[in-house]
């Protein structure tokens, strides 16, 4: 069998500051698992739409000729992943969708979109991925597929979910598989935040824990997944020094959606530390970096850990300058000497801070704009960041939002309408019958979904400022920051 494996690319504007920087370590994971369970019977092709276009992938799909693609979706990626699911179907291959826009829709997408022939449901999949290879490789039943979503006769079908623990099962990614293009990932990395650096930086992303502490969710929060799933810190380390002797890797990004969220794995990766790594961490040769939520930062000496175990780079989502708007984003008790103290405490570990601010939280008004603003380039002169992303606020599916816009009669992160109307007359929003009707008949049974438009329908309905203002301001500010040498975003136009 030849498997051909894509992370799918983004043909927008909307590129976070870490884009093309980092490899996507999910579908590196689902062919060192497929390799390793079937050896030399599927051969494994990976490519990266960060780093290829749309048209270059369809080349490679056309000179390859796979037996079966495998394709991972966001939301704001999942336009250009129908092109090539298209087109490899085309060409006779059997395609799985999967990652968090093919979680939320499975159904959906199913429904609508002949050129996808099955979908794995589960944000840890490695193990039903393989169980579905197993099954077209060997021409055996597709029934008892963990997670797998298809078409039957009696219509499209969901098999259960098992649940995966990372601690008995986290498959290490083998580099071996994208070492071609682990030079450019270095190249692009140290040209965007080489200015920052000693040294010249290898970077790689390494994921051996996910979930958040807030599982509540932050009102933009769309990830697929939030319940702490922690793997067995000695195996990081293990990694962290393979990659390190056999690929020459110095800084490994832990996407872990928050690294506070368990303080029982901090600790077991102190504890766990071997001497040869703290050696390497103290003369800089290896460094971290991590998510991280402010209010988890400050509690039990986190930061002072995290330094310890080598974090030089903390990605937080600041959100805001203003407390009652991060109340409005669901900020779980974080207010905004919450976050500067966690600024504060961060600088002086000299840690360095990618922070991201959003425009147009739920009742944003001028004046907490503009406080934000103010908030944004008085922080950016006292204190050292890699980059600010300020960014508008988009309602994406599996978010609190997507309740507020799409889902309120039936709501998955409120308790129920009622609450969300109280939410909204707290923040001075009105929704008229008519709009309701409007909003629920664009979205509700679409899987395809426009970012701009989302944008748009969120400004017009859910806060108090125009969208184009917001734009307007939101390029002032990144113009300012671009003069303090701090990266920005490009998720604006």
């Amino acid at each position: 069998m030849k498997l051909m494996l894509i992370n799918s690319p983004n043909k927008s504007s909307g590129h976070n500051t870490n884009y093309a920087l980092f490899p996507p370590i999910g579908i590196i994971q689902l062919g060192t698992r497929i390799k390793q369970d079937y050896a030399d019977k599927v051969d494994v092709n990976i490519l990266d739409g960060g780093l290829s276009t749309t048209g270059s992938i369809m080349a490679e799909i056309d000179r390859y000729h796979p037996d079966v693609v495998g394709i991972g979706v966001l939301t704001p990626t999942y336009a250009e992943g129908l092109k090539i699911a298209q087109h490899a179907k085309k060409g006779g291959a059997k395609v799985i969708l999967g990652d968090d826009h093919a979680i939320f829709f499975p159904e959906l997408i199913l429904k609508n979109r002949p050129e996808i022939d099955y979908i794995v449901a589960n944000d840890v999949a490695e193990g039903p991925f393989s169980q579905l290879i197993r099954a077209l490789l060997y021409q055996r039943s597709l029934d008892k597929v963990s997670s797998r979503v298809y078409r039957a006769d009696s219509g499209i079908q969901a098999n259960p979910s098992t649940p995966y623990f990372l601690k008995d099962q986290n498959t290490v990614p083998d580099l071996a598989l994208i070492s071609n293009t682990l030079g450019t990932y270095a190249q692009n990395y140290n040209e965007a935040f080489g200015h920052l650096k000693s040294k010249q930086i290898k970077p790689v992303t390494i994921n051996n824990a996910r979930g958040c502490e807030n599982l509540n969710r932050c009102t933009y929060c769309s990830i697929a997944d939030l319940m702490i799933n922690t793997g067995n810190p000695k195996q990081f380390w293990d990694t962290v020094r393979s990659y390190h002797e056999n690929f020459g890797i110095n800084l490994f990004f832990e996407v872990y959606d928050s690294f506070t969220a368990s303080p029982k794995y901090i600790d077991g990766l102190v504890t766990s530390l071997p001497k040869d790594l703290e050696n390497l961490i103290a003369q800089g040769d290896i460094e971290l970096m991590v998510y991280a939520r402010a209010l988890g930062l400050l509690k039990r000496d986190n930061i002072g850990k995290l330094y310890k175990i080598g974090v030089r780079a903390v990605n937080i989502g600041l959100d805001a300058g203003d407390t009652t708007i991060l109340e409005a984003q669901r900020k779980n008790k974080t207010t905004l000497e919450t976050n500067l103290d966690a600024i504060s405490l961060l600088s002086q570990r000299g840690i360095i801070i990618h922070a991201s601010f959003i425009a147009g939280a739920l009742g944003e008004t001028t004046e907490s704009l503009e406080t934000t603003i103010s908030h944004i380039e008085s922080i950016a002169k006292a204190s050292k960041f890699s980059a600010i992303e300020f960014s508008r606020f988009i309602p994406l599916p599996n978010s609190p939002a997507w309740d507020l816009l799409v889902d309120f009669e039936d709501p998955k992160f409120y308790k129920s309408p009622d609450e969300i109307k109280l939410e909204l007359a707290i923040r001075g929003i009105s929704i008229p019958p008519h709009i309701r009707d409007q909003l629920k008949d664009q979205y509700k049974e679409a899987d395809l979904l426009d970012i701009e438009e989302l944008a748009s329908d969120w400004f017009a309905h859910f806060t108090h400022i125009d969208e184009n203002y917001a734009v307007e301001r939101i390029n002032d500010v990144n113009e300012t920051l671009s003069s303090f040498n701090i990266r920005t975003g490009k998720n604006v136009g």
